[in-house]
């Protein structure tokens, strides 16, 4: 059908690239380069969120260790689906509100820590993020924020 259209002379005209097309061409990885980028951050991830719980008496410490953990799992989920379709992912209808608090949460903790805050905000902003992350997780799972809230829900009630 297309070499009939081409003879014709009946071409769709090309659309331009748009700045999503040129940051996936751009951040274009094999898929071994995807699972290695994959792997270091996850780890890295992992073992930035194991050490803050070293550091519980200091609260300034975890939650910096405990941000930059977060900040690296998702950067690793990144390097598995792609920047763009991580971004997409995060902007979904039913998933935006919780991405938008979750980044907010780690933002603000960073904002406390590296400002000399108060412990007791720098403590609040800690288990908002955890909140946070939780709810975000769970946003990914079918049905699973409406199972975290009958969770919490069940707790608070007894």
């Amino acid at each position: 059908m297309d070499s009939i259209k081409s003879l014709l002379g009946d071409k769709e005209p090309e659309k331009e690239p748009s700045m999503w097309d040129d940051l996936n061409n751009q951040c274009s990885l094999t898929f071994t380069q995807r699972v290695i980028g994959f792997a270091v951050c996850a780890a890295l991830g992992l073992l930035f969120a194991f050490l803050s719980f070293m550091f519980l008496v200091s609260p300034t410490t975890f939650a910096l260790l405990f941000t930059l953990g977060d900040i690296l799992m998702v950067m690793a989920t990144g390097f598995i689906v792609g920047p763009v379709k991580q971004i997409k992912n995060m902007a979904e209808p039913h998933r935006i509100i919780c991405a938008i608090v979750f980044v907010a949460s780690m933002v603000l903790t960073l904002v406390a820590v590296f400002s000399g805050w108060v412990f007791i905000i720098i403590i609040f902003f800690i288990l908002f993020q955890v909140a946070a992350l939780l709810y975000y997780t769970f946003s990914y799972i079918p049905y699973g924020r409406q199972c975290l809230r009958g969770m919490c829900s069940s707790v608070v009630s007894v």
